[in-house]
């Protein structure tokens, strides 16, 4: 089995153009993408026509769920959903919250909600990675062993017994602050980031891109601080 793995793109069509083309550069067909495609300040409709043209597989995250069922909750929100069109707007109502596919399971954050972290806890204001305990009573009802997902955009591989969990990281928002309960999220880079699935190999990849575009792109629709997380992979408070 040879598949990547992709997340948390956020409208971010440079980070993606890179990834892909990096992607297809190793000549690997099958892409999995793990959600929140186009949720932000940047390039959500081209964004979702990039994906949906490359039949690239995808499911749905807590962006893409809020764009649906919360279309007043925020400017983000508003901006992107003015930016699609009808038909990226009806695939993105049609994405499933769990792929499965022979020994793979993906989903978003988890697989019963979408906005929770699969791999860490919010203790006082910092991520910390939950007890093994607490992983294992997530993965006991998964049978396959890859069990990916994305959400926190921080790239990690664990292995419990026989069964890998691998979150893919970010290609395109590198940092990002969350008010509820209040953390950063912060990778200190501005690389565009994916995962390789090969056999019994497990590659994290870092591709380098335009990400100045991006940041001028966030920073004309007034999203300084999307542009700094871009930039430098920090939230500057």
């Amino acid at each position: 089995m040879t598949i990547a793995l992709i997340s948390d793109i956020h409208g971010n069509i440079p980070a993606l153009e890179a990834v892909y083309k990096s992607i297809l550069d190793k000549n690997i067909s099958e892409i999995y993408n793990l959600g929140d495609s186009c949720y932000g300040p940047l390039w959500p409709e081209e964004t979702a026509q990039f994906i949906i043209k490359n039949n690239i597989i995808s499911i749905m995250g807590n962006g893409d769920e809020d764009l649906i069922k919360y279309p007043l909750k925020n400017e983000a929100i508003k901006y992107t959903i003015s930016q699609l069109s009808e038909k990226s707007i009806n695939w993105i109502k049609n994405l499933p919250a769990i792929y499965e596919n022979n020994d793979i399971t993906l989903f978003h954050g988890s697989p019963n909600n979408n906005g929770k972290y699969f791999l860490e806890n919010i203790v006082n204001k910092q991520i910390v990675i939950k007890s093994n305990d607490e992983i294992k009573e997530n993965i006991k009802d998964i049978k396959s062993k890859y069990i990916c997902f994305g959400h926190s955009h921080l790239e990690r591989i664990l292995k419990i017994n026989d069964q890998i969990l691998i979150n893919a990281g970010s290609v395109g928002l590198p940092a990002y602050l969350e008010y509820e309960p209040k953390h950063k999220i912060e990778t200190f880079n501005n690389y565009a980031k994916y995962v390789i699935i090969e056999n019994r190999n497990i590659e994290i990849c870092n591709v380098e891109y335009d990400y100045k575009s991006s940041c001028k792109k966030a920073e004309e629709n007034n999203r300084n601080d999307w542009s700094t997380c871009i930039k430098f992979g920090r939230v500057i408070e």
